[in-house]
């Protein structure tokens, strides 16, 4: 079977399937720590507006670095700043598991880039993987690249979030405290980053490709500076409302609303993954249809709709449809947004590109925690997620109005030969 797969995958190199299951180890530690962080927190003994902070910061901590990478990367390799940012977040598991005051926290959170959005495996790491992938494939199968990247990371989330269940056992098999069977799944967290690390130190010199010989480029002096600055504020609006409802905090939403359990939060939470992760093969087949911008728009607004009914939802179990139903459609833009983002600016862009998009999501979604609590805090927990739920369709409307006429070249060779065949 494993033969069989690879065989299947042979048009993607060995550094892609690394690089992809890299990240799938990545987002699978990631996912465990987003549904326990914020109840975790609250066991310490942290306000709301606290465990926001510590959220808000791991977010910006992700920022921080990816703007080191669009500033060094050609210098320090690609490579040694994969390895060195798994290494970051390896050494911030293992100082959450012995802090447990504010500040300390904060700085870990920071340093290692604790993001727990729980699906997107945001990392300082990312815009590197990114880079790297448009060239690890025929240029027909990008989209296909991209697809399998996110459906690994997604599978990630999906058995991270099972595993976020495994403090009741470490509790009924070891006799664990609830504190202690939580820092324990820290310990994990920082193994899982280790085995990432261990996973890029495999990966080839050809990643470097021009980084290697290129000196930093100012990137308000880019060829494509427009048309990059321009998508990605429309992509930070996006990343903001996402940080809204980040799972950390809707598991805790679902937890103080519900009084739905951890185990239940598991379940919960790695049905979601699963469902996203099937969402995504689907969603590069339908952008070969009818173009990867349309893919983006027309799947992302109907989940939106989906989470203004789970806000409003009377009960937990239609809560959990709802949110079940907008976690299929939410991620479908993620593979095509990558591939749309690669191929309408020149190859030798696209480092700065995805670490500018990087630096400018991270930032924007730094704030949704804070922005959420504190709306939380004043109001109802329903306001921040209506509210999420209407600026992306705002951002929805605003990117296709903007760059429907903008097509990559495999669209656009598509629609002169049906012009022509007419």
């Amino acid at each position: 079977m494993i033969a069989r797969l690879r065989t299947s995958l042979s048009w993607m190199n060995r550094d892609a399937r690394l690089i992809t299951l890299a990240r799938g180890v990545r987002t699978f530690s990631q996912s465990f720590i987003a549904v326990i962080m914020a109840i975790y927190l609250a066991e310490l003994g942290f306000s709301l507006v606290q465990i926001g902070a510590v959220l808000t910061v791991g977010v910006a901590g992700v920022s921080f670095f990816a703007l080191v990478v669009g500033l060094i990367s050609e210098r320090v390799g690609r490579r040694r700043l994969l390895v060195l940012f798994s290494l970051l977040a390896a050494a911030a598991g293992v100082g959450m598991y012995f802090a447990e005051a504010f500040v300390p926290l904060l700085i870990i959170a920071f340093l290692g880039s604790l993001s727990t959005g729980g699906g997107g495996g945001e990392s300082p790491a990312q815009p590197l993987e990114v880079a790297i992938l448009p060239d690890t494939g025929p240029p027909e199968r990008r989209t296909d690249i991209f697809a399998i990247y996110s459906i690994v990371a997604r599978t990630g989330t999906f058995l991270g979030a099972l595993a976020a269940g495994m403090p009741v056992l470490l509790q009924d098999v070891l006799g664990l405290s609830l504190l202690s069977s939580y820092k324990a799944m820290f310990l994990g967290f920082a193994l899982c980053q280790l085995a990432g690390a261990a996973l890029y130190l495999f990966v080839s010199s050809s990643v470097e490709g021009a980084a290697a010989r290129q000196q930093w480029q100012n990137p308000f002096s880019l060829p494509s500076r427009r048309r990059i600055f321009t998508l990605i504020t429309l992509y930070s609006v996006d990343t903001f409302t996402t940080s809204m409802v980040m799972q950390s905090l809707v598991a805790y939403w679902f937890y103080t609303k519900f009084g739905l359990p951890v185990e239940s939060l598991a379940l919960v939470f790695s049905l979601s993954h699963l469902l996203t992760a099937s969402s995504l093969w689907i969603s590069a087949k339908i952008a070969n249809r009818i173009g990867l911008l349309n893919t983006m728009v027309f799947t992302h607004i109907p989940s939106s709709f989906f989470l203004l009914a789970a806000a409003f939802a009377p009960t937990a179990p239609l809560a959990i449809v709802f949110w079940q139903c907008r976690a299929f459609l939410s991620q479908m833009d993620v593979p095509t947004r990558d591939s749309y983002n690669m191929s309408v600016i020149n190859s030798e862009e696209r480092v700065a590109m995805a670490s500018i998009n990087m630096v400018t999501r991270s930032a924007a979604g730094a704030m949704g925690p804070s922005v959420t609590t504190a709306i939380w805090n004043i109001t109802a927990a329903w306001v921040p997620l209506v509210g999420s739920a209407l600026l992306k369709i705002g951002y929805d409307l605003s990117l296709f109005f903007m760059f429907r006429n903008v097509r990559p070249p495999e669209e656009e060779e598509r629609l002169r030969n049906r012009r022509q065949a007419q």
